[in-house]
């Protein structure tokens, strides 16, 4: 198996869905992080190749930063989620 190929796009809705579903976003928010993350995983591998060219050096994009990317995005929106509470709730 070759890791480092492109993963078709089907594939990264696939595994964006799976692991943003948990995640409390209205529905069209949920659908528009699913193709966000898919954008940014293929904008991530583009610039892969362009950077190997320029620079002659490798940079791997693999599943694990598909899935860190996805788990960041979880954990900076529940971070400022309970920023945006708490500064709520000093107005309340």
């Amino acid at each position: 198996i070759d890791w480092f190929m492109e993963w078709p796009d089907a594939a990264l809705r696939s595994v964006a869905d799976h692991f943003l579903h948990k995640v409390d976003l209205a529905d069209d928010v949920f659908t528009g992080m699913v193709e966000i993350c898919v954008e940014m995983q293929k904008s991530v591998f583009a610039l892969s190749g362009r950077f190997q060219k320029e620079v002659q050096r490798y940079y791997y994009v693999t599943p694990t930063s598909y899935l860190e990317l996805i788990n960041a995005f979880r954990e900076v929106l529940q971070s400022k989620r309970l920023e945006v509470s708490s500064a709520k709730g000093r107005y309340d």
